[in-house]
């Protein structure tokens, strides 16, 4: 049986991985594309570029997929709340995040982590107050999960939005491999 662990730990990492690789994709596209026309985004401005006006840009995006992520370590398995500033604003600073999130899911201690899964849980924030789940697995299953894949199809939806050549197999990326002959 897949463990809480096996159902969130592994799956956040191998997505950070398609995040980074698609970082790198809508870099190079802002790269050449701004050097052969005015009209397209510079990595600064793609950076910054929001879907709509009352919505965040793609650095917020990549720092809350990373928030989202960094406390299960401290939340689930007693690790250390590291901190990250948010206050990323070039790709080599977000690729530096995304980096260090990963140090962090993979530092998580697994038994730690699979305990006292089916117990209540209470996620407290400084911003947002204190929340109650039924149990640890409904904390991962419908709440950070859920929100990590928000935040990372936005990032992906925004750098759609200005021209970057991505495609569902760049962000679902080594899930599956297509059979031979089909």
């Amino acid at each position: 049986m897949a463990t809480l662990y096996d159902q969130s730990v592994p799956i956040l990492i191998h997505y950070f991985n398609n995040f980074s690789a698609i970082l790198k994709k809508a870099e190079e596209y802002a790269v050449q594309e701004s050097s052969s026309s005015s009209d397209h985004p510079t990595k600064e401005t793609l950076l910054t570029h929001r879907l709509r006006d009352d919505m965040l840009p793609l650095t917020f995006q990549i720092q809350a997929c990373s928030n989202t992520a960094k406390f299960l370590n401290s939340r689930l398995a007693g690790g250390q709340d590291v901190v990250l500033e948010d206050t990323e604003s070039t790709f080599e600073e977000l690729y530096t995040r995304i980096d260090r999130t990963i140090e962090i899911l993979k530092s998580i201690d697994r038994e730690a982590y699979n305990k006292d899964w089916d117990k209540e849980f209470i996620m407290t924030t400084k911003a947002m107050g204190s929340f109650r789940f039924a149990d640890r697995h409904t904390y991962v299953s419908q709440w950070v999960l859920p929100n990590f894949f928000f935040h990372y199809s936005t990032a992906y939806c925004i750098l759609r939005n200005v021209g970057v050549p991505l495609n569902a197999f760049d962000f679902l990326a080594g899930v599956a491999h297509k059979v031979e002959g089909s």
